[in-house]
């Protein structure tokens, strides 16, 4: 419950000028959980420099901590964005904003203690590569209320824009860690890309079914 009440303090501090309130932390998913934080309609002190003629970076204030990341021309957060520490200039956030299904997605999220991501608690991944295979770890934040977890990996391996393979497959589970291990070709010259989504499905303690997502887009060579 600590962890809950320190993601509350650090994004859900009210403004005093709007009436967003939220009474139940722990159903949020990732993307309510960050989306006030990181809004510009919360934010004070905003600086929008432009960096090309699609991209701006911002940077501005919410609560104790300096809000960094960048919007497109439209506004849209894309990116990775980081939240630090005004007072003590610690790193205590960072979330990956991709644009899926025409709404803005938070697709990972690094919390952090003394330096280090807090990976019980934080949603992302880590992609180890030798030359034919590509092992993929994801991390999901654990919960005792998540019941018969299953994950899967659902991928596709392109090279020159020609799509070699499409398939899915499914991940082993240690503690709140989900693995697979992708052979892909490696008697090819050609730069080999890899696109695709990780989903976890479980069952929640009231009987819903919940989910968490990952997309993923990596050169493999």
């Amino acid at each position: 419950m600590n962890k809950f009440l320190l993601l509350f303090i650090l994004f859900f501090i009210a403004s005093c000028k709007k009436s967003e309130e939220v009474k139940n932390f722990d159903n949020l998913n990732s993307s309510e959980y960050f989306s006030i934080s990181t809004d510009l309609k919360n934010m004070k002190d905003i600086n929008k420099n432009k960096i090309n003629d699609s991209l701006y970076k911002i940077t501005g204030t919410f609560s104790n901590y300096t809000i960094t990341g960048c919007v497109d021309h439209k506004n849209i957060r894309v990116g990775w964005w980081t939240a630090i520490n005004k007072q003590s200039k610690e790193l205590n956030a960072k979330l990956e904003y991709k644009f899926i299904d025409n709404k803005e997605f938070v697709n990972q999220y690094l919390l952090f203690e003394d330096g280090k991501i807090d990976s019980v608690n934080s949603k992302f991944y880590w992609l180890d590569k030798n030359e034919n295979v590509a092992k993929y770890n994801f991390y999901i934040p654990n919960s005792s209320k998540h019941l018969e977890p299953e994950g899967k990996l659902n991928y596709h391996v392109y090279t020159n824009g020609t799509e070699l393979k499409h398939s899915q497959y499914k991940c082993s589970k240690i503690e709140n860690i989900f693995s697979c291990e992708i052979p892909y070709l490696k008697d090819t010259e050609s730069k080999m890309i890899i696109r695709g989504n990780f989903w976890e499905l479980f069952q929640m303690e009231n009987g819903n079914i919940g989910e968490n997502e990952i997309y993923v887009l990596d050169t493999l060579k």
